[in-house]
């Protein structure tokens, strides 16, 4: 990542990976380094026998990092003093999500931090930390013997939230609109079990490619399209990261099932993009109304993510034209950006087409640059894809990327999607317990400032325990 960019990055305390797609973007939003999951580690455990003497390692590394992500002024950091703090086994772990520089500005990016009690065991330590939303989180860390970080973890802490009314209130307490429905799914039709606020209007962010799955679906399943179909990436229509095909050189052929499964599995916006470009815009507004959207004209017209992030965050960006628009003067407006491109991998962030500072930091609900719908609504989303044309594979689909850590025993099968932008956070669980009988839990957050990743996996994690109250 060229040097500019990766300080713009860091001012703005949040990573390049950081968009519409949030923790399916390559970047854990528990920012754990391990290999697995609810473990974090990255090298054979420490040997904590012994009790930490002053100047330990672990007591310089954790000052160490906790002044980076307790900085007033991000712009102070140095990216490469930071990348430099990581042991060669954690380096590689995270060079995927930018080196050390992507947890850290994770954690920033949740910031203003409240430091709580602080353990040290050898060479690893523990640090209750309190986000600007009030979000308990812990984060453990690991030195080496020589003074390096060879392990970071943030964790959301949900003790005590062990009911419905208990992960309301939990949801409730970010600071920002919130709804929750949890509904048993039979032959097609969503019954609430619990709701809070679920028929709510507000941001599905990435969740909205629910409906472009069934477009594409229908139309395999029509006959119009095929699974094994070849499209072609092209400079003009590479839309913004998340994903990996924005990054594909020109002419890069992909299959429509390849596409399909970047767009579930890691929310691929060029892999949606050359989707929507192939199958019509119609096509996917149809599916709105199929899938059974309470109010199909918030998502009408219904933009590619490309157009989404040029009528956001271009230069110049579109938000006061869109804000007020009718149906057909929007149509007009998605009409003349038409040839609009983004530059994905920009050198230099002042000059880049889009604004990827602002990206992570201005919310662009306020100004209605978003897909609209409810919990409620994306209930009957799964509900139809369930149950509507091609299921098998649609299953196979949305099981890609679980979005979450479960007993095998009591849910066979989990389907996910999320999304984020800036202020505005959706996860959704389509859930098969050993009965056979399906589930689909769904939350939504929306602030007119930012949300922090920590906040967004604090949210997922309370809603995750709910799995356990579904009976």
């Amino acid at each position: 990542m060229p040097t500019s960019r990766r300080y713009a990055i860091l001012a703005a305390a949040v990573t390049a990976t950081l968009t519409l797609a949030g923790c399916s973007a390559g970047v854990d939003p528990l920012l754990e380094s391990g290999a697995a999951r609810g473990d974090g580690s990255t090298t054979e455990p420490a040997d904590t026998t012994a009790a930490p003497a002053a100047g330990a390692p672990i007591t310089a590394v954790t000052d160490t990092v906790l002044g980076w992500i307790t900085t007033p002024d991000p712009t102070t950091l140095d990216p490469a003093a930071i990348d430099s703090f990581a042991a060669p086994e954690l380096a590689q772990a995270l060079a995927q999500v930018g080196g050390l520089l992507g947890p850290v500005a994770q954690i920033l990016a949740s910031g203003p931090l409240t430091v709580g009690e602080r353990t040290e065991d050898g060479l690893e330590s523990t640090v209750r930390l309190s986000t600007g939303r009030n979000a308990p989180v812990t984060l453990r860390l690991r030195a080496t013997e020589d003074g390096l970080l060879s392990g970071i973890q943030a964790l959301p802490d949900t003790e005590g939230v062990d009911s419905f009314a208990s992960s309301d209130a939990a949801l409730s307490a970010l600071g920002a609109r919130t709804s929750y429905v949890a509904s048993r799914v039979t032959d097609g039709t969503c019954t609430p079990v619990h709701s809070l606020n679920a028929d709510d209007s507000l941001p599905l962010a990435s969740v909205a490619k629910l409906y472009v799955l069934g477009a594409v679906a229908r139309a395999v399943d029509n006959g119009t399209l095929s699974w094994d179909e070849q499209l072609t990436v092209t400079d003009a229509r590479k839309s913004a990261p998340s994903g990996q095909l924005q990054f594909a050189p020109e002419g890069t052929p992909v299959t429509v099932r390849e596409a399909t499964d970047a767009m579930i599995a890691i929310s691929d916006n060029t892999a949606t993009d050359l989707l929507m470009d192939r199958i019509g815009r119609d096509a996917v507004e149809s599916e709105v109304t199929i899938m059974g959207a309470a109010n199909p004209a918030a998502l009408t017209p219904f933009p590619t993510t490309r157009e989404f992030f040029v009528l956001g965050w271009g230069r110049p960006d579109l938000r006061a034209q869109w804000r007020d628009a009718d149906t057909q003067t929007r149509r007009d407006i998605l009409a003349g950006i038409e040839n609009r491109t983004i530059d994905s991998e920009p050198v230099d962030p002042v000059t880049a087409d889009l604004d990827y500072q602002g990206i992570a930091t201005r919310p662009g609900t306020p100004d209605g640059v978003e897909w609209f719908g409810s919990a409620n609504d994306i209930c009957r989303a799964y509900a139809a894809l369930i149950t509507g044309p091609q299921s098998d594979v649609v299953r196979q689909v949305l099981a890609l990327n679980p979005g979450a850590e479960v007993d095998p025993a009591r849910w066979p099968y989990v389907g996910y999607k999320n999304g984020n932008a800036a202020g505005d956070v959706a996860g959704s669980w389509l859930l098969t317990d050993a009965r056979g009988q399906d589930w689909v839990v769904a939350t939504q957050l929306q602030s007119d400032e930012a949300i922090g990743p920590l906040d967004n996996a604090y949210a997922f994690a309370v809603v995750q325990g709910t799995f356990e109250l579904l009976r």
